[in-house]
This record gives structure tokens, sequence and C-alpha cells, in this order.
């Protein structure tokens, strides 16, 4: 029989998930950055009990509030950076497949797009804050719910094949019927996403609870998530967790950054 400080410690997360969602007024701003959607502070539930190793166990964990990009960034931005800074074009930049200027640019090392979320004054989302924004707060396993909630025809996700219109990369505004519950566009397939946290697969067993920045490093590898327009269906479940050495570049590999409230 579970103790009253036990049953305390299970209840309390699913409380905070009801009453800690919500943005104060001191949270607020009044002029949002562009194409940038607000996360509120609060609870969620992260990882799972029944996937791989290393998305277990399933825990609660509380971030402050925080904006991240509605979208992948797309090529257009990304020259708009290297214009201002000088910074090198990535490998895939000449590439016809993955070039227009709508696309999520590739090519990119984690070094490239920590660079770029710098000159924005932001920074990538740690591995927590990306699973909540591409999650929301009811432990859904894709960004739009259950895997079939659109139905067999994949017109809301880029993945593997051409029967959702995209034999590579998508335009990063494209599939709005995939939605996240906070309305991100691409957090399933399209690219997988530099996060800012090192990679240890055992980290969600020592996880802090609040505001999680990954394990100390430097490690070898960091985390990428979302999945790709190389996976299947099941490759790109938000619980999903990648990795590769920060100087790799690819072309399945793009980023998304975050812009922490003050």
């Amino acid at each position: 029989m579970l103790s009253g400080i036990t049953k305390l410690k299970t209840i309390l997360p699913l409380l905070f998930l009801a009453a800690c969602s919500f943005v104060s007024p001191a949270q607020a701003q009044d002029n949002p950055p562009a194409n940038m959607v607000l996360i509120p502070q609060g609870y969620f539930q992260m990882g799972t009990s029944s996937g791989n190793d290393d998305e277990k166990p399933m825990h609660f964990i509380y971030t402050s509030g925080f904006y991240i990009d509605k979208y992948e960034v797309s090529n257009q931005d990304y020259q708009a950076f290297m214009d201002a800074t000088g910074h090198p074009a990535p490998i895939f930049w000449d590439d016809p497949r993955f070039n227009d200027p709508e696309q999520p640019v590739v090519g990119v090392s984690w070094h490239d797009a920590m660079s770029f979320a710098k000159w924005k004054g932001r920074r990538l989302p740690t591995e927590a804050e990306w699973e909540k924004a591409a999650r929301g707060n009811d432990g859904r396993l894709w960004p739009w719910g259950r895997k079939f909630d659109k139905g067999f025809f994949f017109f809301f996700v880029n993945i593997f094949g051409e029967n959702d219109k995209y034999a590579h990369t998508a335009p990063v505004n494209y599939y709005h019927s995939g939605i996240s519950p906070f309305g991100l566009y691409n957090t399933a397939g399209n690219v997988w996403e530099w996060c800012l946290d090192w990679y240890d697969e055992n980290y969600y067993r020592a996880s802090p609870e609040i505001n999680p920045e990954g394990p100390q490093g430097p490690l070898k590898m960091k985390v990428l998530r979302g999945g790709s327009w190389v996976n299947s269906i099941e490759g790109v479940k938000v619980v999903k967790r990648a990795r590769n050495f920060p100087h790799i570049k690819n072309e399945i590999y793009g980023f998304r950054t975050v812009l922490p409230l003050p």
C-alpha cells in the first residue's frame, strides 16, 4: 500500500499540470517575437514507460516559460544570418533538393546552429523544452495525438516516401494539420533538430525535476529531436531521442531556437 507521502509525490505533478500551465501577468509580453510561440511555465509528462531504454522512465518535468520558433529555421532565415555575419554557407546550400528559401536549412552542425541562435539573441532549446513544446501536457506520442488520428494519408507529416508530397524536406510552414498542441510546425518529421543538451542515455534516471539542461559536459554527442524525412511514422514520435557529434553536418539535421522569458 502506498504511504501518504508516496501518494502525495504521485499526485502533486498532476496537480501542477493543471495549476502551473498558465502565463502570469509578469510573463506576458505585449509584443511577442515574430513567428515564435509562448510555452507557459509548468509541468509536463516527459519520456515514456514503454519505449527505448533512453526514453525511460516517464517522469514529470517543470519548465519556466519560454518562446520557441513556430517553424524550423529556413534557408531564408539562414541567408540573413550569413549576410550579416559572413558565416559560411551550409554544405547543401547549392543542392536543389534542399535550397528552396522556405525549406529548413540543413547541413548545419550544432556549432552552426548555436552561432545562428546567438546572433538572434537566443539559444537552442533544451531537450525538455523541445519535448514540452512538441508534446503539450497530455502525454501524447505524436504532435497531433495518436498515430493515425489524421488518417492513413500522410499529408500532415513529412516522413520517408512521397505519399506526403515531398521526397525530401518540405517547407517549414507546411503540414498545418500536424502541428503540436502549442502550434509548432514539423516537430515530427522533416528534419531532426539540434538541442542544447549533451546526450546521456541514462540521463532521465537522474534528471533534475526543474528546468533540466542535460548532463554536465563536455561529453561526446549532442541531442537531436523530432525525426526527419527519412524516418518512418514510428521514428518521429515526440519521445524519440537521437544524438551525434556536434561537428556533424548532414541533410537530415536542422534546428529551431528558443528565447527564455526574463
